[in-house]
């Protein structure tokens, strides 16, 4: 589990690197807002082309050689953006990521999750997963703060933090290799043998479960309201007239709040059900995205948007860490996991490729910080439909335990 905190991180440290470091990526590389969207929408692209086939792979192949693959993968595609190449050459390694980092990495990274720990306890095993990568997020975040703050120039610091998360990658796919064990003998076991795990009978038993589509709306609001966090490094810098430095810091703050979100999310979804603990971080959500909306500037503080970071940090986190164990309570079947992973991913990671898009439009076709209002707006709504789709799941009928090889309906 260990390998596989660091290796979860590591992986998307690079691809998402924007979240702490937009305007200094902007000043290197000399891009607009709308561009560092772009970079971003093109590694969603590949990322959602990939989901599907992703999830066949991880049903197929041991998680380790899929892992380290990505890992490694990832981290000599890092070394190659540290050369500062040009906007061309940033396209396409986004493009590279979107296949590294999700056709050989997504599903397996789930399935080897969900097979380490027993069907009572899917929810503390994803929330001790996405806490530990929570760790590992915050203290990449925080050596690569510290490392941008004592260059002497943003292009330098921007380097340095390149390099920090590119080795990070490439580490923990060596971990990954020495320690992950094969798991295929596992998943085998699991398999009923009249199915014979064609790929298009998986996709088709798949999509006739009408919670895996319950499910992909969940974490599509929940992801959606993710990805917002990473505009409160740039809204503190804009509208609070605050340092680069400041947002690099207040960044890793931010990212010191998953652990201790998504692993308290896995021990409550253990006690209560997943989706009740759900619903109370959409509810949440929809107050804390709402206020930064809806509150006038006038009366926006720093300290009043400590607190909405704070909160909107926590619930998302905490959703992010127990918004898996799902396919536990909806009773998906063990040898479809890896499929039912690719087809609800394909579907609700979707914000990776307008999020960026439509944040940066907002921000640079909108005056002052009314862009970034505007967003939150909408991401208040979403959090709003999420809410709906859990209480939707928690009215549908039980179906039979995951691992008890019957098929679901």
């Amino acid at each position: 589990m260990g390998s596989l905190i660091l290796a979860g991180e590591a992986i998307y440290m690079l691809p998402y690197m924007r979240k702490s470091f937009q305007t200094s990526m902007e000043a290197t590389f000399e891009l607009t807002s709308f561009q560092i969207g772009t970079l971003n929408a093109l590694f969603g692209i590949l990322a959602l082309v990939c989901y599907l086939p992703g999830g066949w792979l991880a049903d197929r192949f041991s998680a380790r050689r899929l892992l380290t693959l990505s890992l490694v993968g990832t981290g000599l595609g890092g070394l190659y953006m540290a050369s500062l190449p040009g906007y061309a050459g940033l396209l396409a390694v986004h493009a590279f990521w979107g296949i590294f980092s999700i056709l050989t990495f997504w599903a397996a990274l789930i399935k080897a999750t969900r097979l380490w720990s027993g069907a009572g306890e899917q929810g503390r095993a994803f929330g001790i997963l996405d806490g530990g990568r929570g760790v590992v997020g915050a203290g990449l975040g925080s050596i690569a703060a510290a490392c941008f703050a004592v260059s002497a120039t943003t292009e330098s610091g921007l380097v340095s933090v390149i390099l920090v998360y590119s080795l990070a990658s490439l580490a923990a796919g060596l971990a990954v290799w020495l320690v992950v064990p094969d798991d295929h003998a596992t998943v085998v076991e699991n398999e009923p043998a009249e199915d014979g795990l064609h790929v298009f009978d998986s996709i088709s038993h798949t999509l006739r479960i009408a919670d895996v589509w319950l499910i992909a709306v969940v974490i599509f609001c929940a992801y959606f309201a993710f990805l917002g966090t990473y505009e409160f490094p740039a809204y503190a810098e804009r509208g609070f007239d605050r340092s680069k430095e400041f947002g690099a810091w207040l960044g890793a703050f931010r990212d010191w709040l998953r652990p201790v979100a998504a692993v308290l999310a896995g021990v409550i979804a253990d006690r209560v059900s997943a989706s009740r603990a759900i619903g109370a971080c959409f509810a949440l959500l929809v107050v804390s995205y709402g206020t930064l909306w809806a509150l006038p500037p006038a009366l926006a503080s720093i300290a009043i948007l400590g607190t909405q970071v704070t909160a909107t940090a926590l619930a998302v986190f905490a959703l992010r860490g127990v918004y898996f164990a799902l396919l536990e309570e909806a009773g998906i079947p063990l040898h479809l996991t890896g499929i039912a992973v690719g087809t609800i991913s394909m579907l609700a990671f979707t914000p990776d490729i307008f999020a960026p898009l439509l944040a940066g439009w907002l921000v640079d076709n909108s005056p002052g910080i009314f862009g970034y209002r505007r967003y939150f707006g909408i991401l208040a709504i979403a959090a709003a439909v999420g809410l709906a789709a859990v209480l939707a799941i928690r009215c549908r009928p039980k179906a039979p335990a995951a691992g008890s090889g019957e098929k679901t309906a």
